[in-house]
């Protein structure tokens, strides 16, 4: 009969799977993270900003950004953009009060965007609306196809 090691062969078994999961989980944040790692923004450099929420629209004439900044006020929105890029950053407004649960950032949110076309900077309009910020991002090159009357 063999000793009792106070380990079973299942909890041994258990364990090399944990420690293979872990190994594996460990290879596929690798992966990501090279694959990722073309994006402007990346989730690791925002240093306890929450990386705010975008929606981005194509119109035939303009993008349009929906960028969620919940409890940020108006005055707090640091909005800039270049021909290719957009960023947007906000600093919280925390509340007086013991958080019983806290998943808003206390520091603020943030977003750096790469645009799939190039804009006018210059003719950015935005509003900011029940914690949506709306960018309206006309584009540099509008095509649109005119039908040509043959003679």
């Amino acid at each position: 009969m063999k000793p009792d090691t106070g380990t079973s062969d299942l909890e041994r078994m258990i364990g090399k799977a944990a420690v293979e999961a872990a190994r594996m989980s460990s290879q596929a944040s690798q992966v990501a993270k090279k694959i990722l790692g073309e994006m402007t923004c990346d989730v690791g450099e925002s240093k306890g900003y929450d990386w705010a929420a975008v929606d981005l629209l194509d119109t035939d004439e303009e993008l349009i950004a929906l960028v969620a900044l919940p409890g940020a006020s108006k005055e707090n929105i640091d909005l800039r953009a270049t021909e290719d890029s957009l960023y947007v950053e906000t600093k919280a407004n925390p509340r007086a009060g013991k958080y019983l649960r806290r998943e808003i950032s206390p520091i603020g949110q943030k977003r750096d965007l790469k645009l799939p076309v190039e804009v006018k900077p210059e003719q950015i309009k935005a509003s900011f609306k029940d914690g949506i910020l709306e960018v309206h991002l006309p584009k540099l090159v509008v095509i649109n196809a005119q039908k040509v009357r043959v003679e």
